[in-house]
């Protein structure tokens, strides 16, 4: 299997080899970009290849080699490149990553089906005698191996048991259908029938599985271990198989199995050699699932992790009359009380490592922001506004302060697939503001951005654990909400004022022009106002200036 990168230049001429040219873009008179994620093969080449997702490419290397380093090691030592990439623990990796990709991709397309950025074909002929579906080379072999795990020790039971029959005698069988030799009035079977009917072909099905997964550590560089109870084919022998004897020997001893593993066991070896066989005889045999854009992908996998499906929220949040999309927005609460809440939104970045985000990411993700609030403060105007949703307070005329953050894909070095990884990316970005020191402006704007383990998101996606979304997402929401608040008791002090004399409509009207932007309501303060002040400014002085007249109080965030 040939592993390409999105996004990585190759020659075009070594592209031409193994890959359609529908699914690279020539860039000039000699190199091509792969736009594309996910498998392709097509016979009769001889290698399928991988295309795998940009974010795999640390300072633009994989394994220590640049994409066409690593391309032309495959090409001209297999040997070699296997070892290479054994040595740098991501041999065994790459074809599970490769099977997690290729379900991912099939997910995506279940869940979009109208979308045009996949590609699939020829994976649904059914070939296989009792109807199963043609599957891809990536599904044989992984099936093949899960096998393999999944019973350790039904080799050894069968190996014993047929042993054991070979020594024990049917008697039945052998009164129906042999004659005795009468010795002194008794009985006496010189031959005898045993019990074992089925040892030929039990051992030869084991024989075939562990010669298969002989040639796949081969080809692969898998290290599967195999039983020294049974001996492999040659390697001679085996390319026979592979050329049409292993699918014949198969068809002939079909009939012999009739436990649940042991049918199984031959469907999954049926399969392989199937497959082997067509794609040397059928020129046009075509696997293939690709999408492009594969940011869209990614941004789906983030959306199934951070959103409740089964609480879909109104389209014209996420769709914008601007014609912008939100990639995630859900409700949660407040930064400034749990008990109000209000819209989080997300933005999924699919970059490659260390890079940054630029000014136009950063403008539009202030621009959904203020979308989302134009939205709820219309509804809060038409009195439609749900509560305990709060956008504004009017008597203050305080806006509530909205949670924004990117969320970035990053593959971890140890090629962990549990561990999410969800991590602070630097320190929170420049904030959006017309006015200085005005925390409860419309126009103040934070935004924070987030590393998390693409690995961990694939697996989740294609896993569909329930239970480890749900708990994955409090954490993240709950994650997301105190860093935010965290930089705010960093750079903000708040007070609850509370006026002494006046009531608290005219303490705000009178003083109005020094708090505008720096006092909210929230929904529990009936009889008082939220203050927010910079920290190292001199609008400090301003809570001095308040005390003789009302009650200023310490405000923690929680």
């Amino acid at each position: 299997m040939i592993v390409l990168f999105e996004s990585a230049r190759y020659t075009t001429e070594t592209l031409r080899g193994f890959l359609g040219e529908r699914f690279y873009r020539e860039l000039n008179a000699s190199e091509a970009q792969i736009d594309y994620v996910g498998y392709y093969y097509q016979a009769p080449a001889s290698h399928s290849a991988l295309l795998l997702p940009k974010v795999f490419l640390k300072d633009g290397k994989f394994a220590g080699l640049s994409p066409t380093e690593l391309l032309d090691l495959q090409l001209t030592d297999a040997k070699e490149a296997r070892q290479r990439l054994y040595e740098a623990g991501k041999s065994e990796f790459l074809f599970r990553f490769g099977v997690w990709l290729y379900q991912a991709i099939k997910i995506f397309g279940q869940r979009h089906p109208d979308t045009s950025i996949t590609e699939s074909a020829d994976l649904q002929h059914i070939t296989q005698p009792e109807g199963q579906q043609y599957l891809s080379e990536l599904e044989v072999i992984s099936s093949l191996l899960r096998f393999h795990h999944d019973n350790p020790t039904l080799f050894t039971f069968i190996k014993r048991y047929n042993s054991s029959q070979r020594h024990q005698v049917s008697w039945p069988r052998t009164v129906q259908k042999k004659i005795p030799v009468l010795q002194n009035g008794q009985p006496l079977y010189v031959e005898t029938i045993n019990k074992q009917k089925n040892i030929d072909s039990d051992e030869e099905l084991f024989v075939l599985f562990f010669s298969v997964l002989e040639h796949l550590n081969e080809q692969y560089g898998f290290k599967t271990s195999l039983s020294p109870l049974y001996a492999t084919v040659t390697k001679g022998e085996f390319q026979k198989l592979l050329n049409g004897q292993g699918v014949r020997r198969l068809r002939e001893i079909r009939g012999k199995y009739f436990s649940d593993k042991m049918r199984q066991l031959w469907q999954l070896l049926y399969a392989f050699f199937a497959r082997a066989e067509r794609t040397k005889t059928q020129q046009g045999t075509r696997e293939l699932l690709l999408v492009r854009d594969f940011d869209i992908v990614f941004e789906d996998m983030i959306d199934a992790l951070l959103t409740d499906s089964e609480k879909p929220l109104p389209r014209k949040l996420k769709e914008h009359k601007d014609g912008k999309a939100l990639d995630h927005i859900y409700e949660y609460a407040s930064l400034l009380t749990p008990e109000d809440t209000i819209y989080h939104i997300g933005d999924s970045k699919y970059y490659q490592e260390h890079s940054d985000f630029g000014e136009t990411s950063v403008y539009k993700q202030y621009t959904y922001a203020r979308n989302v609030i134009q939205l709820n403060i219309d509804l809060l105007n038409d009195g439609k506004l749900a509560m305990p949703l709060r956008y504004r307070d009017n008597l203050t005329e305080g806006y509530n302060i909205t949670p924004n953050f990117f969320i970035s894909a990053l593959v971890n070095d140890t090629l962990d697939f549990k561990d999410n990884g969800l991590s602070q990316r630097g320190s929170t970005l420049k904030p959006n503001r017309h006015f200085s020191d005005r925390l409860f402006d419309r126009d103040t704007l934070i935004l924070q951005a987030y590393n998390i383990n693409f690995l961990y998101v694939l697996a989740n996606y294609v896993s569909k654990n329930k239970q480890e979304t749900e708990q994955f997402r409090q954490r993240a929401k709950q994650q997301f909400r105190a860093r935010l608040m965290q930089y705010l008791a960093e750079n903000y002090a708040f007070w609850k004022v509370t006026p002494q004399h006046d009531s608290l409509e005219t303490f705000v009207t009178t003083h109005f022009q020094l708090l505008n932007g720096k006092m909210y309501r929230p929904a529990q303060f009936e009889k008082a106002i939220l203050v927010a002040l910079e920290k190292n400014s001199s609008s400090q002085n301003i809570t001095e200036a308040l005390r003789s007249i009302a009650l200023v109080e310490t405000y923690s965030l929680a």
